[in-house]
């Protein structure tokens, strides 16, 4: 890759190849066709395979709590246990139920 790069200002602020005010756009176009002309390289070498993202399992929960005698549940789902144990500790609660099989409805 061959550094054309737009540089600072010369002495006493000339212009040098462009104006200082189109610099800016001079080395965005710079580095978008740099980046695909290298990838049109490597391509043609190494033949490079998207990976795909492990999908996460979600934690599905039933938690039911008790305000002022009145109980009320709700199917919650969580990313990570550590969120789903904070969500636990909150105060008026009386039980959980892990849930396995859960699947989201449309």
């Amino acid at each position: 890759m061959r550094n054309i790069y737009n540089k600072s200002p010369y002495r006493a602020r000339e212009y040098g190849k462009i104006p200082q005010y189109l610099q800016k756009y001079g080395n965005k176009k710079w580095r978008r066709t740099e980046k695909s002309e290298i990838e049109d390289q490597l391509s043609e070498t190494v033949k490079f395979f998207k990976q795909r993202k492990k999908r996460r399992k979600l934690i599905w929960v039933k938690i039911t709590r008790e305000i002022n005698g009145r109980t009320d549940s709700d199917y919650r789902s969580f990313y990570t246990e550590k969120s789903f144990k904070s969500s636990i500790s909150r105060a008026h609660i009386t039980r959980y139920i892990l849930i396995n099989n859960k699947t989201k409805k449309k």
